[in-house]
């Protein structure tokens, strides 16, 4: 982890009219479908050059960034992206990932924004630890291409330190997490939902790019594999 950073929650770190207003904007997005929507279609995606046109995101930014830095205790976060996530109740199975717990492959230090308040009806996310004797980086870093097929990501009940806690809150309300912390998506409720913003941030260290060499190696493995 980063000094021993895992997560915590910021009570009230949005006030009530910026809060309103936050969610003002991430309603006219979806209404009016202004950014391009990514790999799932209840999330809109804003890189850098986005954000730069969304004073109220960007102010918000600048914010939660101090904020991190200061609680994870460190000086070179970078910001990834911010996601504005519309989540609503389905029919998928709540016996895989990612309703298990389980970590990420590429490791960022988010932030969850709730925009309304969260109860377990709304399927907050749900965090967590594991055991001292459990190396997650190592775990993480030896995660194979095919780790969401074979849910190698995921992380056993037994190496779990105690139960993962739903991370229920209030408008404004703030998640701060590493994810190599053990998390899991809660259940959304029938006729319930759940909007939040997540910006995401990286350091250099995380998720190092490869080399020429080694991404022409990998290429070629996986060929082989085929």
């Amino acid at each position: 982890m980063v000094n021993n950073f895992l997560y915590t929650k910021d009570r009230k770190f949005i006030g009530e009219n910026l809060s309103k207003n936050l969610l003002t904007r991430f309603n006219i997005i979806y209404e009016k479908n202004i950014y391009n929507r990514k790999d799932y279609s209840h999330v809109y995606e804003l890189k850098n050059d986005d954000i730069l046109n969304e004073p109220l995101f960007l102010s918000l930014l600048n914010r939660i960034q101090k904020k991190f830095e200061l609680i994870a205790n460190v000086t070179d976060l970078n910001f990834e992206k911010l996601w504005l996530v519309n989540s609503l109740s389905n029919d998928s199975k709540k016996t895989k990932l990612p309703y298990i717990p389980h970590i990420d492959k590429r490791r960022y230090l988010k932030a969850m924004v709730y925009l309304h308040d969260v109860s377990l009806e709304h399927g907050p996310i749900h965090l967590g630890r594991v055991k001292n004797t459990i190396n997650i980086e190592k775990k993480r870093k030896q995660l194979p291409q095919d780790y969401k097929e074979k849910g190698l990501n995921s992380i056993n009940d037994k190496d779990l330190d105690g139960s993962l806690m739903p991370m229920t809150g209030k408008t404004g309300d703030v998640i701060f997490f590493d994810t190599n912390t053990p998390h899991k998506a809660g259940v959304i409720k029938k006729n319930y939902y759940r909007k939040v913003l997540r910006f995401d941030f990286k350091r250099p260290h995380f998720n190092p790019k490869l080399s020429i060499l080694n991404r022409i190696k990998k290429k070629l493995y996986k060929r082989l594999e085929l």
